[in-house]
């Protein structure tokens, strides 16, 4: 199987280094990296100067936007299976080849593999509740833990993510309306998509990375910010996933009473988390309402840019066999 790489990087040069070095490393090498910056200055570019045989794509128009991001890669990738790497998360040497190896099994839609944090006793926090997600809505991580074997999860972290370009292709790609710097929960929403349309999601332990977790482009980590987009985006998930089912209709409940509580435990520093999680909880519900109208339900994207890109995806998947057949091939630098 062919495969592409796709790093989405901002204001984060060294970072990307580190990431692109640890691509070198790989005991089995991707055919294919490209590199999605969207920074308003050059500093990527001056260190992609150093791995000339990757792709590299200036975009500084979707600054913060990284599901926009993720689509711009994939209207130029050609692998078979197309994986996702975060600037900060930096595989291990055997990352590439295990992913692979979770593919042997029939009926695979996405693959997944452990983000390591570098935490005393993560490999088994949580080793039995690995990307669930539960009847309340919420998703449970724990994408550290290690549970022994390739299992079956209901969903996949972003830093760390793969799949068939040929399911990418027919779901239009990532869907780009989860707002916030960085998105949250589009790596998620991709994969209910998949599970919709009947395939297996796998979390492969031995396909590791170090996520380190660098500091945000603005603003930090799991303010009320975070907290907001948190809701929202998770509450925009749910419904254009589920509608209003049960599901749907437990999580406001859940998410209310867990800040709550919260904010009962710290009142005056968890104020303002309050605040934002109940907006977040309202202009999801909002926001998902009207997606779910628009979309009935319907995990594949048909608007124009989905489109384009299905189209995209389905060109460079033809230039690639007819460079296999002529036996020539393809530059993938510069």
């Amino acid at each position: 199987m062919t495969t592409t790489v796709i790093i989405a990087t901002l204001n984060r040069p060294e970072c990307l280094r580190r990431c692109l070095q640890a691509l070198d490393a790989q005991q089995t090498r991707p055919d294919q990296v490209i590199v999605v910056d969207s920074s308003r200055d050059d500093r990527a570019r001056q260190v992609m100067g150093h791995f000339p045989a990757a792709r590299y794509l200036s975009v500084p128009h979707l600054y913060g936007r990284m599901t926009a991001s993720r689509n711009a890669g994939l209207m130029h990738a050609t692998g078979e299976i197309i994986a996702f790497l975060d600037d900060d998360a930096y595989a291990h040497p055997g990352w590439l080849k295990n992913l692979l190896l979770a593919y042997d099994s029939p009926g695979v839609g996405a693959v997944g593999g452990r983000a390591l944090n570098n935490q005393p006793g993560e490999e088994r926090t949580g080793r039995d509740q690995i990307g669930k997600l539960k009847a309340t809505g919420f998703l449970s991580g724990n994408f550290a833990a290690d549970p022994g074997g390739i299992i079956a999860v209901d969903h996949i972290i972003g830093c760390n993510m793969s799949f068939p370009r040929a399911v990418i292709a027919r779901l239009g790609g990532f869907r780009e309306d989860f707002r916030g710097l960085s998105s949250l929960c589009e790596d998620s929403d991709m994969c209910l998509r998949v599970r919709a349309l009947g395939y297996t999601l796998l979390f492969q332990p031995d396909a590791c990375v170090d996520h380190v977790g660098a500091p945000q482009p603005a603003g930090q980590r799991f303010n009320a910010r975070y907290q907001y987009y948190h809701r929202r985006n998770s509450f925009l998930m749910l419904i254009r996933n589920f509608g209003l089912s049960w599901i749907v209709l437990r999580f406001p409940v859940a998410a209310a009473a867990q800040a709550t509580r919260d904010f009962l435990r710290g009142i005056a520093s968890a104020s303002g988390r309050l605040t934002a999680s109940l907006a977040g909880l309202a202009v999801g519900l909002a926001s998902g309402i009207r997606a779910a109208a628009g979309e009935r339900l319907d995990p594949v994207r048909h608007d124009a840019a989905a489109r384009q890109l299905r189209a995209a995806l389905k060109a460079n998947a033809m230039r690639q066999e007819n460079l296999e057949i002529t036996g020539k091939h393809p530059i993938v630098g510069h």
